[in-house]
């Protein structure tokens, strides 16, 4: 029987049995290997830290089914107008932590055999980012200061570091996050709170300071500190997605300055950026060495251990890159 995480109600996680739905003429069944864990977005929902009127209540309640967004699997079964895969393809999808999931072929990406799939599982997270490069835009030349280290913000910086960003300087509380950080491409790190390095800009092209701020944190009270440290006439980039975004005001900066605020998310599908589009980028850059990942699961786990995982998750957020759910032994 399929088998999948679910949050019963706030605060709890539990492994349950549940049956697929019938497949559809362009669907696939799909048997998963592995799926990765948002700890952001799964966190805020676990434990609803967000306000009544966001997207999150609109969007999340309990029991919450769908608990993840990014697997990796191999198809089982292709419905009669299926021509795009076939049985035995391994596939990335968009969809929760489950055993098996049964959803239409569009909505796959195929990954390339010589990718491993623990590292093409990045691949969810490595398309939310792709939207801050997209909205910078990172090309040649330029200088980017990432705010926050974690699954986005790595992700983020190695997007900044294959699409050629001169000087990719990022800030985080965690010296272990930013140890991983250095190896995705940074090119400087600031241990500490961005709040107290106003003086920043001193240090980025020649005292210019970045023209694009990313914010990849998801805190609300980040967003005032990125607004003080942007430079004239520079864009401040909203990546990372608050639960209370009622916190994020903005401050005189912004018109005295000149700045340019705009925020993306993951379901932003602009200038024929699909997610098929992005997936395949991705992974052109693991397979060529342009995207280096390695190091970045710090931590895996069988489903039946989801609520030690996420716990961990919560409690350990500064120890913690990348969870994994290994679902090659549940039936």
């Amino acid at each position: 029987m399929p088998s999948r995480i679910i949050f019963p109600e706030k605060g709890k996680v539990a492994l349950e049995t549940f049956e697929l739905p019938v497949l559809g003429s362009q669907d696939v069944r799909v048997r998963t290997q592995c799926s990765l864990m948002s700890i952001g977005t799964e966190t805020i929902i676990l434990h609803q830290r967000y306000d009544p009127d966001t997207h999150f209540a609109k969007n999340f309640s309990f029991p919450q089914l769908k608990t993840g967004v990014q697997a990796i699997g191999e198809i089982e079964k292709v419905g009669k107008e299926v021509s795009d895969f076939s049985v035995g393809d391994r596939i990335f999808m968009r969809m929760a932590h489950g055993s098996h999931q049964v959803l239409p072929a569009a909505m796959c990406s195929p990954v390339p055999t010589n990718i491993d799939p623990k590292s093409a599982c990045w691949c969810g997270l490595a398309k939310t980012a792709f939207r801050a490069a997209w909205a910078g835009p990172f090309e040649p030349g330029r200088h980017t200061l990432i705010i926050g280290a974690g699954s986005v913000g790595q992700m983020t910086i190695r997007w900044a570091k294959t699409e050629g960003v001169q000087t990719i300087t990022v800030v985080d509380l965690s010296a272990f996050r930013l140890d991983h950080a250095t190896r995705g491409g940074a090119t400087a790190v600031i241990n500490g709170d961005v709040a107290d390095h106003i003086e920043i800009n001193r240090t980025i092209d020649g005292g210019n300071g970045p023209s694009i701020i990313i914010d990849t944190t998801g805190n609300p009270d980040v967003f005032k500190h990125a607004l003080s440290v942007a430079p004239m006439f520079s864009k401040v980039v909203l990546l990372g997605d608050t639960g209370y975004p009622g916190r994020q005001c903005l401050t005189s900066d912004v018109m005295s300055k000149g700045l340019t605020v705009q925020a993306v998310h993951d379901s932003h599908d602009r200038d024929g950026w699909t997610q098929r589009r992005i997936d395949e980028k991705f992974f052109s850059c693991v397979a060529d060495g342009r995207f280096d990942l390695s190091g970045l699961i710090t931590h895996e786990f069988s489903p039946e251990d989801c609520a030690k995982a996420y716990a961990l998750a919560d409690k350990q957020r500064g120890k913690v890159m990348g969870i994994i759910y290994d679902w090659s032994k549940i039936d």
